[in-house]
């Protein structure tokens, strides 16, 4: 099973490592994968072309891929965008001059090409995810110090 395919199935346990592991790479991979989850639920919720946003589905996927040390290749980062292939083409194109993305041949032919986050694409998404991490520890804490009954 490819990364991107354990995103799409992972949500309760996604959802349980955000909150019980003690590991904030395992946090941060786990937001990820919720964050895919809850835009393809946007999307089977809100049909409006305004609404898709392929580069962040991408950065997403491949952070997801990143944390699982799993390439993701050009065909299956279209898949994750869930956008038409000119779409995720163009968008591809504008996060490698961005500096978001790196790509590199993986193999002989023309479409053998492996895509990766950069350094960089990989500490602004880290950035957004710790946000979104110490939000649900703060609210966890809350809920922690709450009288009860």
């Amino acid at each position: 099973m490819t990364a991107w395919e354990e995103a799409r199935d992972g949500g309760a346990e996604a959802e349980w490592t955000i909150l019980h592991d003690r590991n904030e790479a395992n946090q941060l991979a786990a937001i990820a994968r919720c964050e895919l989850l809850n835009r393809q639920r946007r999307k089977s919720l809100i049909r409006y072309d305004f609404v898709a946003e392929p580069a962040w589905d991408m950065l997403l996927a491949l952070y997801v891929s990143r944390h699982a040390r799993q390439p993701i290749d050009v065909e299956s980062l279209c898949l994750a965008a869930a956008a038409a292939s000119t779409t995720a083409l163009r968008s591809i194109g504008l996060l490698v001059e961005m500096k978001l993305i790196d790509w590199s041949h993986s193999g002989v032919g023309e479409r053998d090409v492996d895509i990766a986050l950069s350094d960089e694409g990989a500490a602004e998404i880290e950035s957004y995810l710790r946000d979104i991490l110490h939000r649900v520890q703060l609210g966890r804490d809350v809920a922690d110090r709450a009288p009860k009954g």
